[in-house]
């Protein structure tokens, strides 16, 4: 093989590394799902860990941890049809206000099974 073809592959090959090793930022709830309510969509979580992971002068990633965070946290999902008690999953909390306070019915959540 030429050696611009290895260089090529080789190089294809660090873009897709460096893109896959990127952090998500955000804060997420990681936990078991405790209680489904499948009417308004409702559903409670055992929470094992709750976590920010944000950006600082765009050179390193750090997570933060919550001091005072509660044991369980009953979140909104559109799709409670999707879920079964007892599931581990990972949900993104997405604040799309300005406002510095957490108002829990104006919070968007995206959830993710985790195996």
């Amino acid at each position: 093989m030429p050696k611009s073809r290895i260089f090529f592959i080789v190089a294809t090959i660090t873009i897709m590394l460096i893109g896959c090793s990127q952090v998500e930022e955000g804060t997420f709830i990681q936990g078991n799902i405790t209680e489904i309510n499948e009417t308004n969509g409702d559903m409670e979580i055992d929470i094992e860990a709750w976590t920010t992971v944000s950006e600082e002068e765009d050179t390193s990633k750090e997570s933060y941890g919550f001091i005072k965070k509660p044991m369980t946290q009953t979140i909104r999902v559109s799709n409670p049809e999707d879920y079964e008690e007892g599931q581990k999953v990972k949900v993104k909390v997405i604040k799309d206000y300005d406002e510095h306070a957490w108002d829990l019915d104006r919070l968007k959540f995206e959830v993710e099974e985790v195996s």
